[in-house]
């Protein structure tokens, strides 16, 4: 569970399709267009999104096809309401990916 909410939170961080992380850097990069400046800084920060995929992605290989370490993870990860936790913010993250009109209206809205 631990690692399944982690590489969601991972593929959130880098920018994946469907996910929350996505739609924010797309705003980003969408507004950074529409100004018709600083078009080094769209280049560079789709760069440095690139860079840090590769990085969240080795932290994915590691936890799913290397050998288990010793870690003080394990004991915090078996509480039942920090599980609970992740698998909300978990599910948040993903349906926020999708279905981001649901945020967009209410913050629209503010």
């Amino acid at each position: 569970l631990l690692a399944a909410t982690t590489t969601i939170f991972l593929l959130s961080l880098a920018g994946i399709p469907l996910t929350a992380g996505f739609l924010s850097k797309f705003y980003m990069l969408k507004a950074a267009l529409a100004t018709g400046k600083n078009l080094w800084l769209v280049i560079f920060a789709v760069l440095m999104a690139a860079v840090s995929a590769y990085y969240y992605f080795r932290v994915i290989q590691a936890m799913y096809f290397k050998e288990p370490g010793t870690s003080s993870l394990h004991n915090s990860a078996g509480k039942s309401g920090f599980q609970a936790l992740l698998v909300v913010l978990a599910i948040l993250i993903l349906i926020l990916g999708v279905y981001p009109e649901f945020l967009i209206g209410w913050m629209y809205h503010l």
